[in-house]
């Protein structure tokens, strides 16, 4: 065996490694955005369906200009006193079953925050941008 076979025969294989390797990775990574994407859609319509109605309201209220950039919300009652200065969102416990155990299970998924002030005795939460993005759009 010459060296010149030799030396082809090594090109034209490291060339075929490196463009199956190229090739498999994008086309596999094409699949694994698009299952992801999937996964994603499947997620948020089940939660969609389980909390329709306090989602609906949390739309409608970032959908309003008036409260567009808003990202925090109180869980008041209404029989409650509540003094805050400006415009705020805010979510009642009458108007919704199980409203705390609700914001519980998005707060559990990453999607809210509780950013309640030391002391206070009124819930504060903080929607994640993804989060109000998504509801902005669905």
């Amino acid at each position: 065996m010459d060296y010149f076979s030799l030396a082809v025969g090594f090109l034209v294989g490291s060339a075929t490694g490196a463009a199956g390797t190229y090739f498999g990775n994008k086309y596999t990574d094409k699949r694994k955005q698009k299952e992801q994407v999937n996964e994603t859609t499947r997620f948020f319509d089940a939660l969609w369906a389980k909390h329709q109605t306090l989602l609906t309201e949390m739309k409608q209220d970032l959908l309003n200009p008036d409260y567009e950039f808003h990202r925090e919300f109180f869980i008041l009652n209404k029989s409650g006193i509540f003094n805050h200065s400006g415009k705020y969102l805010a979510y009642y416990v009458e108007d919704h079953n199980n409203l705390d155990q609700q914001v519980k299970i998005l707060e559990s998924h990453g999607l809210v925050e509780n950013v309640t002030e030391y002391g206070k005795n009124v819930q504060k939460y903080k929607w994640s941008e993804l989060f109000a993005e998504h509801l902005c759009g669905k």
